[in-house]
């Protein structure tokens, strides 16, 4: 199955709150730094925010609060794994997952891209599937290389 690919890296929404971004163009890691991308994909509604201030000291290892830029494979929507599920075990796939995602309603916010699936996550569900007796598109709906901003 080819795999679907509707956000970019660049996605603002996926910025945690309160994350500091950095505007200093000037940074020789600017390239690579998450805080200088992340900041480079401000929406132009927003007008204020947790910042890096542009008399940030370099040492000689560079800002102290570089953050590497690293994408991640993340998914999201559940139709695909969902299309050749018995009706004698859907229901019980579906209650273990809202279980496993805390709640009916980030289960909606994971089926819909409102909130992205990480590795572990995907791995998990994949395993529930299988320890089912599913072994065929196992594949979620969409896919996407997002930052990572717990690295």
């Amino acid at each position: 199955m080819e795999r679907k690919n509707n956000k970019t890296e660049h996605d603002f929404r996926n910025v945690p709150k309160g994350y500091q971004l950095c505007f200093n163009k000037e940074c020789p890691k600017r390239d690579e730094c998450l805080r200088f991308l992340a900041g480079s994909a401000l929406p132009e509604e927003r007008d204020w925010g947790p910042a890096i201030y542009p008399n940030m000291k370099m040492t000689e290892r560079g800002c102290r609060l570089y953050g590497t830029a690293q994408a991640t494979e993340m998914a999201w929507g559940f139709n695909t794994l969902f299309e050749e599920v018995k009706s004698k075990h859907e229901r019980g796939l579906r209650t273990a997952m809202r279980q496993y995602l805390n709640g009916t309603s980030n289960y909606y916010r994971y089926h819909n891209g409102e909130r992205l699936l990480n590795k572990e996550q995907q791995e998990w569900i994949i395993n529930l599937f299988q320890r089912t007796g599913y072994q065929e598109n196992l594949e979620f709906d969409h896919y996407a290389l997002v930052y990572d901003f717990g690295a």
